[in-house]
Parts: C-alpha cells; structure tokens; sequence
C-alpha cells in the first residue's frame, strides 16, 4: 500500500518527503549524542566555597542528594538546582587510623527551600568514595525551618535528632536530674527524673519536647522518678 501510495506522488512530494526523513534521522543522532556526552543535568554543588574536595566525591556527593531530592520533593525542575552550598563552618575531614578519611557538612538549597546534613568519606588516595548519606539536622539548623525535610534515613520529626535529652545533676555521684529516650519502633518516649523535686524535673522535660517538632500525640510516654543514696538538698 506504501508502495502504491509512493508511486503516485509528484517529484516534489517526494523529495519533501526525503528531507522530512532526513531531517528526522539527523534529529535523533543529535539527541543520542549530546546524551552521552553533554553536560550533567543533575543537582552541582555551588563552588563560590572554599571546601577543597575532588571533583569525582563532588559529582558523586551531588547524584546522591540529587537522588534524595527526585524521590521526595515533587515537580522538581532538575536544570535548576545549581545552588547546593556548603555552609560556612560545617565542613569538617576527621583522619581515620586507616589514613582513610570521614566527611560531615551541612549544605543549603535555597531554590527548595531545604537544608541536609551530608556524612561520607573517602580511601587515603581518594581513588574510593564511600556511601554517601543525605539526611535532615534538628529543626533549629534548617534555614527555613518552616519546611520540612526528608532524609534517607530521617526526617525532621525523628527521634533521633532530638533525643536523648539529657540534664546533668550538680552532684557528679547522683544520676541525672533529667534523662528523656524514646523508640521510634515502640512509638514511646521515656522520660527518667530524680526524686529531688520530681515535679519540676517532669515539667522541665516535658517543656524541651514540646519545644520540639516530634508530634508527641504519635507518642505514649511513660514517667519515671529515679532514686539514688544522694540526699535531696
């Protein structure tokens, strides 16, 4: 039918037709090419600071927040997100005895409004970067604070962030006048006080959780009044 339908078109139609073809062809090629050779088009860490890390832990810090981000924050524009700042002051290398070393810093992303904390590291030759995890900091570290964050392994409502919660006694032999832990799992929150005016100890703790986001009606929380041979004043 194609065939027949060729045969009848003018000269004209078909060398139009042969252009259309070609032009096609040469479109896809382009498209092909520039996928495997263009530029990146993930999230890129800004480099107006002055952290000295090689290019691959960078492009490969990068992926993985950009990673985080796809599978989290919806209709985002992956072209945009060129404003990943470290933060002044956070970056931090610790040498292991392995001559290996471990990365923290926190990084900033204003066009999303977010802010992660970033633990990775790298081989002594950093030849190896190693995995790369990309969670949330307390709600008082974001720099929007009103937004919030989801980590790989937290988010701004965990526990962990938050606990424990500890108030040390004045007296070094006696126990902890608070102590505050709790168990995602259980979906309990502990909070241990001393018998030295328990009351106000019980009121102190409950005062640090509500100054939290944990969301404490998810919660059931259990008292308890430590007692130790130190007497009470």
């Amino acid at each position: 039918m194609f065939k027949t339908l060729f045969q009848n078109l003018s000269k004209n139609q078909k060398i139009g037709i042969f252009v259309l073809v070609q032009i096609i062809i040469i479109a896809v090629l382009v498209s092909i090419v520039q996928t495997f050779t263009g530029e990146r088009q993930h999230a890129f860490i800004d480099d107006s600071n002055d952290v000295d890390m090689s290019s691959k832990a960078e492009d490969f810090i990068s992926d993985s927040i950009w990673e985080l981000i796809e599978a989290n924050i919806p209709n985002v524009d992956k072209n945009n997100i060129d404003d990943i700042v470290i933060r002044e002051g956070t970056y931090e290398e610790i040498e292991n005895d392995d001559g290996s070393v471990s990365v923290n810093f926190i990084v900033d992303i204003d066009s999303l409004k977010q802010t992660y904390t970033v633990s990775t590291g790298w081989t002594k030759d950093k030849s190896t970067i190693y995995e790369v995890i990309v969670d949330c900091p307390q709600q008082k570290l974001m720099k929007y604070p009103e937004t919030v964050c989801q980590g790989t392994y937290n988010n701004t409502y965990s526990l962990d962030l938050y606990l424990p919660y500890v108030v040390d006694s004045e007296n070094e032999d006696a126990t902890s006048n608070v102590y505050v832990y709790g168990n995602e799992n259980d979906k309990t929150i502990n909070v241990e006080v001393s018998a030295c005016d328990p009351e106000k100890y019980k009121k102190m703790a409950m005062d640090y959780l509500e100054s939290t986001p944990i969301k404490l009606s998810d919660y059931t929380i259990n008292y308890e009044v430590s007692y130790t041979d130190i007497e009470c004043g």
